[in-house]
């Protein structure tokens, strides 16, 4: 048995004959086959070649990364990704390890992260994450310090970290709407918090890219997000966000194949964005993902995370009745999870959030 591992590059194109197209498609094959066997055959969370292709080009000259396959015998089973930023955070760097289930308990896991963490290390990294999603399970469970949530003890990531040095400092609640069902409540919801945010605050919504009447405001906003949401005792460094790299972002998902919604507050007095949430999907019956929600600390006790998330969601309403949305939070951000719990969002998996520091050793 051999176990070989080889570099992805970022190609030019994801659909052409070339070997790095060839290779990307393997890889995001290896990815898909992994995540539907761990959702009982839903491929549903499944990315495209294009999508994959788009986030890759994105990341360039923003993140130092290495994607990887694993070859066991000659054919792929395993697939690893580490990360680590060049704008900010070059310490710290994320590591992502997948192996298909035919080929586990060969050592191809441990082969994946031993490779990415001995040349993130190389490159300057101390501190290393991993997110690692679960079902709920029977058995023992870990806990996290913060209080909030668990993972099972006994399944084959949490084994695996453990070995490797890694303590779980927090856990993410995964969360479902189903749009069909939560419009009459929506409705209800926007108007309650429009009542008690107006006339200080006023919700508008746009799809594609941000006006540039506000890309600088909500690029600030999205540089909260580093200092604002929840982090338990993992290390990380405040984002620096500017228009420029707004712009950037969103053409990941654009040129992705992706839709981008966007609701945000604005404060009547200064005319600056102080709320803002975004929805992410690529249509089609495909499920809808709302990525960053953030309500400025000064401008909390508005229920502007009702007003914007309600806005946005009744916005995707319009343009998809049918869609599924999922979204993450830290299950001790409470204040957002009973936002989301209220809309209508059931909890669907939980997460871990994994480190192992090295700093001084």
């Amino acid at each position: 048995m051999t176990i070989e591992i080889v570099d992805v590059p970022v190609p030019d194109a994801w659909d052409d004959d070339s070997e790095g197209a060839r290779l990307l498609r393997t890889l995001v094959d290896v990815r898909n086959a992994v995540v539907a066997d761990a959702w009982g055959g839903d491929e549903s969370h499944a990315f495209t070649y294009r999508e994959a292709w788009a986030q890759w080009h994105a990341n360039v000259g923003e993140s130092d990364d290495l994607r990887t396959i694993a070859l066991l015998d000659g054919e792929p089973v395993g697939r690893g990704y580490a990360s680590r930023g060049l704008l900010e955070a070059t310490t710290i760097a994320e590591i992502d390890v997948m192996v298909l289930p035919g080929a586990r308990g060969r050592g191809v896991g441990t082969a994946l992260a031993d490779d990415l963490m001995r040349r993130m290390r190389a490159r300057g990294a101390t501190t290393f994450q991993a997110w690692v999603g679960h079902h709920a399970a029977p058995g023992p469970i870990i806990a996290p310090p913060t209080g909030f949530g668990a993972v099972p003890a006994g399944s084959p990531q949490v084994r695996l970290l453990r070995r490797l040095g890694f303590g779980l400092e927090q856990v993410e609640r995964m969360s479902e709407l189903r749009l069909r069902d939560a419009r009459p409540a929506l409705r209800t919801h926007l108007a309650g918090a429009e009542s008690h945010a107006m006339p200080r605050y006023r919700v508008e919504t746009w799809q594609g890219r941000t006006p540039d009447t506000r890309a600088a405001s909500l690029a600030a906003l999205h540089a909260r997000m580093s200092i604002d949401a929840p982090s338990a005792a993992l290390a990380h460094e405040p984002e620096v966000w500017d228009a420029e790299r707004l712009r950037r972002y969103e053409s990941s998902q654009i040129e992705g194949g992706r839709s981008v919604l966007r609701a945000v507050a604005v404060d009547a007095s200064d005319e600056r964005v102080v709320a803002f949430t975004t929805l992410v999907g690529s249509g089609g019956g495909a499920p809808w993902y709302q990525h960053d929600t953030l309500v400025h600390a000064e401008h909390r006790g508005h229920r502007l995370g009702m007003l914007v998330k309600a806005a946005n969601l009744l916005a995707l309403a319009e343009l998809e009745p049918e869609s599924v949305v999922r979204t993450w939070n830290a299950e001790e951000n409470r204040p957002m999870l009973a936002v989301n719990e209220a809309l209508g969002f059931v909890a669907i998996r939980s997460e871990g959030v994994w480190q192992r520091s090295e700093e001084g050793s």
